[in-house]
């Protein structure tokens, strides 16, 4: 991607009404709250003589970076722009934004009405990624140096990849949320740092953040219908949503195995899920099946997996583990948040518009007293390369 972007800006003639070496080229963009009830738009924008200095140009050291951070304050995001483009010797240009990521401060005050000049210009890109920086704000993050690439906005978009989930949806698909009739945006939550500790920690301290280097994924945010955010869900919790919602592509599950004193741990693809909703003596009940085929990766157990029957052991404690981890999200979900960031009101409309019409005008109420369960349907297709696991003793296994 950035080979491509350096060939663009050597190449002569005009790009957008401009010249190539008369635009600063975006890559990342930040929204924060600032004082006096305005707002901070930041910029990340890419340097391309530093792009390919080797490891010299990635260091900490800001002169170094192959990138520099611009920002402007402003009554609405326009305003905060034109004051950005104050500081700039030249137009930039948005046409290779790669992601959007929005302060903490700025997610619980509310974005309904930064994300208006997203629907109107046509030139901004629907098919770009948005995060929430847990504790901090997008400036900071932004003004991060990453080890492993020379952008920070690519490090991040290379994380949440890792996680199987698609990228470069994000903003798409919190716009398509926002404005449909039920279903509440759910974002993607990194953290300054690559402390893992305070993760879970819903109010985390900006000022300590801004000292640290690098960043983690940390969850996800969740949205309200005002479009505010009111809390996270950790990593696994995170997971959880992403395979119920049918974004979710890898996912490496372990679970412990009854009787056995051990664990083992799958790597699922040809992930699905299905959701059935229903009325029964004048409840809502959403019965969700998720099924996945994959490979085990890892036996800590007795069990020899090249017989049949323990083969069906361990599909029954994965399955339980999975079942478990996702109804406790969903409901937590229902309980502490109210927010359906699992598309069933979607599917509900789809499937049975006379029940949604029923209940659309309480479907929050609705929601969080909704009677629902989940079935797991684990497959295990391969074992690797061995049965029993390799440390024991033929007398130790178990048939």
């Amino acid at each position: 991607m950035i080979s491509l972007i350096l060939s663009l800006t050597f190449v002569s003639g005009c790009w957008d009404n401009s010249e190539v070496n008369e635009i600063a080229i975006e890559l990342a963009w930040g929204i924060d709250k600032a004082e006096n009830k305005k707002i901070m738009i930041s910029a990340q924008a890419i340097l391309p003589m530093r792009i390919s200095g080797g490891q010299e140009s990635i260091s900490g050291e800001s002169k170094n970076k192959p990138f520099f951070v611009v920002s402007g304050n402003g009554m609405n995001t326009l305003d905060a722009v034109q004051q950005m483009q104050t500081k700039l010797s030249r137009q930039v240009f948005r046409g290779h934004r790669r992601v959007i990521v929005i302060g903490e401060s700025m997610a619980r005050q509310g974005v309904k009405e930064v994300f208006d000049t997203y629907t109107r210009d046509p030139n901004l890109k629907l098919r770009t990624d948005i995060f929430i920086v847990r504790g901090g704000t997008a400036k900071n993050f932004l003004e991060k140096s990453y080890p492993l690439e020379n952008i920070s906005a690519l490090g991040v978009l290379g994380e949440y990849g890792q996680m199987g989930t698609p990228v470069e949806m994000g903003l798409l698909n919190f716009l398509h949320a926002a404005t449909s009739d039920g279903a509440c945006p759910v974002v993607p939550a990194i953290a300054i740092g690559m402390d893992t500790k305070s993760q879970d920690q819903d109010n985390q301290n900006e000022q300590t953040n801004s000292d640290k280097e690098g960043f983690r994924l940390a969850g996800a945010g969740i949205f309200n219908k005002d479009l505010k955010l009111v809390g996270y869900l950790n990593a696994e919790e995170s997971r959880a949503m992403q395979w119920v919602t049918g974004n979710l592509n890898k996912l490496t599950v372990p679970a412990t195995i009854p009787h056995e004193g051990g664990n083992v741990s799958i790597i699922l693809y040809r992930m699905h899920s299905k959701i059935q909703p229903d009325i029964q003596s004048g409840k809502l009940k959403i019965l969700v099946t998720l099924t996945g085929k994959g490979a085990i990766r890892e036996n800590n157990t007795r069990l020899d997996l090249t017989q049949t029957n323990n083969i069906s052991v361990v599909q029954n404690a994965l399955e339980h583990h999975v079942e478990e981890a996702v109804l406790r999200t969903i409901t937590k979900v229902q309980k502490k948040y109210g927010t359906d960031v699992f598309g069933f009101s979607s599917t509900i409309k789809r499937k049975n518009l006379t029940l949604w019409k029923s209940i659309r005008n309480d479907w929050e109420e609705e929601f969080r007293e909704a009677e629902i369960s989940v079935n797991a349907n684990i497959t295990v297709r391969r074992i690797g390369v061995t049965g029993p696991a390799l440390q024991l003793k033929a007398s130790e296994i178990e048939k």
